[in-house]
Protein backbone atom coordinates (compact mmCIF):
# COMPACT_ATOMS: atom_id res chain seq x y z
CA UNK A 1 0.00 0.00 0.00
CA UNK A 2 2.81 2.36 0.95
CA UNK A 3 4.51 1.66 -2.37
CA UNK A 4 1.32 2.54 -4.26
CA UNK A 5 1.00 5.80 -2.33
CA UNK A 6 4.62 6.70 -3.03
CA UNK A 7 4.19 5.79 -6.70
CA UNK A 8 1.06 7.97 -6.94
CA UNK A 9 2.76 10.90 -5.25
CA UNK A 10 5.79 10.54 -7.50
CA UNK A 11 3.58 10.44 -10.59
CA UNK A 12 1.67 13.56 -9.51
CA UNK A 13 4.94 15.32 -8.73
CA UNK A 14 6.40 14.32 -12.11
CA UNK A 15 3.32 15.54 -13.98
CA UNK A 16 3.47 18.82 -12.09
CA UNK A 17 7.13 19.22 -13.06
CA UNK A 18 6.35 18.48 -16.70
CA UNK A 19 3.52 21.01 -16.66
CA UNK A 20 5.87 23.54 -15.07
CA UNK A 21 8.52 22.90 -17.72
CA UNK A 22 6.15 23.03 -20.70
CA UNK A 23 4.40 26.26 -19.62
CA UNK A 24 5.65 29.37 -21.38
CA UNK A 25 6.13 32.71 -19.65
CA UNK A 26 6.07 35.83 -21.81
CA UNK A 27 6.14 39.61 -21.57
CA UNK A 28 3.49 41.77 -23.27
CA UNK A 29 4.94 44.47 -25.55
CA UNK A 30 1.70 45.91 -26.98
CA UNK A 31 -0.14 48.66 -25.02
CA UNK A 32 -2.57 46.03 -23.73
CA UNK A 33 -3.81 42.47 -24.22
CA UNK A 34 -7.48 41.55 -23.81
CA UNK A 35 -8.41 38.33 -22.00
CA UNK A 36 -11.74 36.70 -22.94
CA UNK A 37 -13.70 34.15 -20.92
CA UNK A 38 -13.55 31.71 -23.86
CA UNK A 39 -11.68 31.04 -27.13
CA UNK A 40 -13.80 33.27 -29.40
CA UNK A 41 -14.45 36.97 -29.97
CA UNK A 42 -18.05 36.52 -28.77
CA UNK A 43 -16.90 35.79 -25.22
CA UNK A 44 -16.74 38.88 -22.99
CA UNK A 45 -13.46 40.53 -22.03
CA UNK A 46 -12.78 39.88 -18.34
CA UNK A 47 -9.35 41.42 -17.88
CA UNK A 48 -6.76 43.57 -19.65
CA UNK A 49 -3.06 42.84 -19.32
CA UNK A 50 -0.98 45.98 -19.66
CA UNK A 51 2.31 46.51 -21.47
CA UNK A 52 5.32 45.11 -19.62
CA UNK A 53 3.34 42.58 -17.57
CA UNK A 54 4.17 38.89 -17.63
CA UNK A 55 1.77 36.16 -18.74
CA UNK A 56 1.90 32.37 -18.72
CA UNK A 57 0.61 30.32 -21.65
CA UNK A 58 -1.43 27.34 -20.46
CA UNK A 59 -3.25 25.68 -23.36
CA UNK A 60 -4.07 26.20 -27.01
CA UNK A 61 -7.13 26.14 -29.24
CA UNK A 62 -7.25 27.00 -32.97
CA UNK A 63 -6.14 30.66 -33.18
CA UNK A 64 -6.52 31.13 -29.38
CA UNK A 65 -4.37 30.61 -26.28
CA UNK A 66 -5.40 30.26 -22.65
CA UNK A 67 -3.14 32.35 -20.43
CA UNK A 68 -2.63 33.31 -16.79
CA UNK A 69 -1.72 36.88 -15.83
CA UNK A 70 0.77 37.69 -13.10
CA UNK A 71 -2.22 38.53 -10.86
CA UNK A 72 -3.59 35.01 -11.29
CA UNK A 73 -6.37 35.83 -13.78
CA UNK A 74 -7.01 33.13 -16.40
CA UNK A 75 -8.54 33.85 -19.81
CA UNK A 76 -8.20 33.45 -23.57
CA UNK A 77 -6.40 35.69 -26.08
CA UNK A 78 -6.00 35.64 -29.86
CA UNK A 79 -2.92 33.99 -31.29
CA UNK A 80 -2.09 37.22 -33.14
CA UNK A 81 -1.82 39.00 -29.77
CA UNK A 82 0.47 36.31 -28.39
CA UNK A 83 2.70 37.06 -31.38
CA UNK A 84 3.31 40.50 -29.86
CA UNK A 85 5.08 39.16 -26.77
CA UNK A 86 8.65 38.43 -25.75
CA UNK A 87 10.39 35.57 -23.99
CA UNK A 88 12.39 36.28 -20.80
CA UNK A 89 15.49 36.37 -23.03
CA UNK A 90 14.01 39.29 -24.95
CA UNK A 91 13.44 37.22 -28.09
CA UNK A 92 9.99 36.97 -29.78
CA UNK A 93 8.15 33.75 -28.99
CA UNK A 94 7.62 30.95 -31.51
CA UNK A 95 4.29 29.23 -30.83
CA UNK A 96 2.06 27.12 -33.09
CA UNK A 97 -0.25 29.20 -35.36
CA UNK A 98 1.74 32.38 -34.68
CA UNK A 99 3.52 33.59 -37.82
CA UNK A 100 6.03 36.27 -38.68
CA UNK A 101 3.20 38.10 -40.43
CA UNK A 102 1.10 38.08 -37.26
CA UNK A 103 3.98 39.52 -35.28
CA UNK A 104 4.71 42.24 -37.86
CA UNK A 105 1.07 43.24 -38.45
CA UNK A 106 0.59 47.03 -38.08
CA UNK A 107 4.37 47.51 -38.10
CA UNK A 108 6.45 49.97 -40.12
CA UNK A 109 9.71 48.89 -41.74
CA UNK A 110 12.59 50.83 -43.26
CA UNK A 111 15.20 49.34 -45.51
CA UNK A 112 17.34 49.49 -48.61
CA UNK A 113 18.27 47.28 -51.53
CA UNK A 114 20.80 47.16 -54.33
CA UNK A 115 20.26 45.70 -57.78
CA UNK A 116 20.75 45.92 -61.51
CA UNK A 117 18.66 46.22 -64.66
CA UNK A 118 19.25 43.04 -66.66
CA UNK A 119 17.44 43.93 -69.91
CA UNK A 120 16.17 46.83 -72.00
CA UNK A 121 17.68 50.27 -72.53
CA UNK A 122 18.94 50.40 -68.96
CA UNK A 123 20.65 46.99 -69.06
CA UNK A 124 23.69 47.01 -66.80
CA UNK A 125 22.60 50.07 -64.82
CA UNK A 126 23.06 49.62 -61.06
CA UNK A 127 20.33 50.63 -58.61
CA UNK A 128 20.23 51.71 -54.97
CA UNK A 129 16.81 52.04 -53.34
CA UNK A 130 15.41 53.15 -49.98
CA UNK A 131 12.07 51.60 -48.96
CA UNK A 132 9.38 52.19 -46.36
CA UNK A 133 6.75 49.51 -45.80
CA UNK A 134 3.55 49.42 -43.74
CA UNK A 135 2.32 45.90 -42.87
CA UNK A 136 -1.50 46.15 -42.71
CA UNK A 137 -2.30 42.44 -42.48
CA UNK A 138 -0.16 39.38 -41.81
CA UNK A 139 -0.04 38.76 -45.58
CA UNK A 140 -0.46 42.25 -47.12
CA UNK A 141 1.54 45.47 -47.02
CA UNK A 142 2.16 48.65 -48.98
CA UNK A 143 5.58 50.01 -49.86
CA UNK A 144 7.02 53.37 -50.88
CA UNK A 145 10.40 53.41 -52.60
CA UNK A 146 12.84 56.01 -53.86
CA UNK A 147 16.04 55.13 -55.66
CA UNK A 148 18.81 56.04 -58.04
CA UNK A 149 20.20 54.26 -61.11
CA UNK A 150 23.58 54.74 -62.68
CA UNK A 151 26.22 53.32 -64.98
CA UNK A 152 29.11 54.84 -66.95
CA UNK A 153 26.84 56.96 -69.20
CA UNK A 154 23.45 57.06 -67.50
CA UNK A 155 22.17 58.65 -64.33
CA UNK A 156 18.59 58.74 -63.11
CA UNK A 157 16.16 58.38 -60.25
CA UNK A 158 12.76 56.83 -59.61
CA UNK A 159 9.98 56.84 -57.03
CA UNK A 160 7.15 54.35 -56.71
CA UNK A 161 4.41 52.77 -54.62
CA UNK A 162 3.84 49.03 -54.48
CA UNK A 163 1.52 46.37 -53.09
CA UNK A 164 3.17 43.33 -51.49
CA UNK A 165 1.35 40.01 -51.07
CA UNK A 166 2.90 37.35 -48.81
CA UNK A 167 0.50 34.37 -48.63
CA UNK A 168 2.85 32.21 -46.51
CA UNK A 169 4.05 34.73 -43.95
CA UNK A 170 4.47 31.97 -41.34
CA UNK A 171 7.46 30.53 -43.24
CA UNK A 172 11.02 31.54 -42.40
CA UNK A 173 11.65 31.85 -46.15
CA UNK A 174 8.43 33.24 -47.59
CA UNK A 175 7.49 34.01 -51.24
CA UNK A 176 6.31 37.53 -52.06
CA UNK A 177 4.35 38.89 -55.04
CA UNK A 178 4.66 42.60 -55.86
CA UNK A 179 2.77 45.02 -58.12
CA UNK A 180 2.93 48.79 -58.40
CA UNK A 181 3.98 51.82 -60.37
CA UNK A 182 5.80 55.12 -60.28
CA UNK A 183 7.85 57.73 -62.10
CA UNK A 184 11.33 57.41 -63.60
CA UNK A 185 13.55 60.33 -64.67
CA UNK A 186 16.84 60.02 -66.57
CA UNK A 187 19.02 63.00 -65.63
CA UNK A 188 22.16 62.07 -67.61
CA UNK A 189 21.75 60.55 -71.10
CA UNK A 190 24.34 58.71 -73.22
CA UNK A 191 26.24 61.16 -75.44
CA UNK A 192 25.84 59.32 -78.74
CA UNK A 193 22.34 57.83 -78.69
CA UNK A 194 19.90 59.20 -76.06
CA UNK A 195 17.47 56.77 -74.45
CA UNK A 196 13.77 56.84 -75.25
CA UNK A 197 13.20 56.90 -71.47
CA UNK A 198 13.49 60.44 -70.20
CA UNK A 199 10.74 61.51 -67.79
CA UNK A 200 8.37 58.54 -67.82
CA UNK A 201 5.82 56.68 -65.75
CA UNK A 202 6.02 52.93 -65.26
CA UNK A 203 4.16 49.93 -63.92
CA UNK A 204 5.84 46.83 -62.56
CA UNK A 205 5.15 43.38 -61.18
CA UNK A 206 7.45 40.77 -59.78
CA UNK A 207 8.19 37.89 -57.46
CA UNK A 208 10.63 37.55 -54.61
CA UNK A 209 11.25 36.14 -51.19
CA UNK A 210 11.71 37.17 -47.57
CA UNK A 211 14.21 35.49 -45.27
CA UNK A 212 13.32 36.37 -41.67
CA UNK A 213 16.18 36.92 -39.22
CA UNK A 214 14.20 36.78 -35.98
CA UNK A 215 10.97 38.75 -35.86
CA UNK A 216 12.19 42.26 -36.70
CA UNK A 217 14.73 41.84 -39.49
CA UNK A 218 14.36 40.41 -42.96
CA UNK A 219 16.61 39.90 -45.98
CA UNK A 220 14.72 40.46 -49.23
CA UNK A 221 15.42 39.48 -52.80
CA UNK A 222 13.31 39.73 -55.92
CA UNK A 223 12.95 40.09 -59.64
CA UNK A 224 10.69 42.72 -61.24
CA UNK A 225 9.49 43.41 -64.77
CA UNK A 226 8.86 47.04 -65.76
CA UNK A 227 6.78 48.58 -68.52
CA UNK A 228 7.95 52.19 -69.01
CA UNK A 229 5.84 54.63 -71.03
CA UNK A 230 7.75 56.49 -73.77
CA UNK A 231 6.78 58.74 -76.68
CA UNK A 232 7.02 55.78 -79.04
CA UNK A 233 6.66 52.16 -77.97
CA UNK A 234 6.67 51.19 -74.31
CA UNK A 235 10.06 50.06 -73.04
CA UNK A 236 10.38 46.73 -71.21
CA UNK A 237 12.91 46.37 -68.40
CA UNK A 238 13.88 43.64 -65.95
CA UNK A 239 15.59 44.26 -62.61
CA UNK A 240 16.85 42.03 -59.78
CA UNK A 241 17.52 43.30 -56.27
CA UNK A 242 18.55 42.20 -52.79
CA UNK A 243 18.36 44.14 -49.56
CA UNK A 244 17.59 44.39 -45.86
CA UNK A 245 14.60 45.70 -43.86
CA UNK A 246 14.08 46.35 -40.15
CA UNK A 247 10.58 46.47 -38.59
CA UNK A 248 9.55 48.85 -35.80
Amino acid sequence: MKNIIWFTLSLVFSMACIAEETSVKLEVIDPYLEMHTGPAVGYPVIYTVEQGEDIEVLTRRPDWYEIRSNTGRIGWVKASQIARTLQPTGEPVDLPSVSYGDYLKDSLSLGFNVGEFSSGELKGAQTFTFTSEQRWLSWFSTELEAGKLYDSEVRGRYVGANFLFEPYSDWVISPVITAGGGEMKITVQPKLIPLSIEDSSYVQYGIGGNFYLGRNFVIRAGYRKYTVSTEQDDERLDRWHIGFNAFF
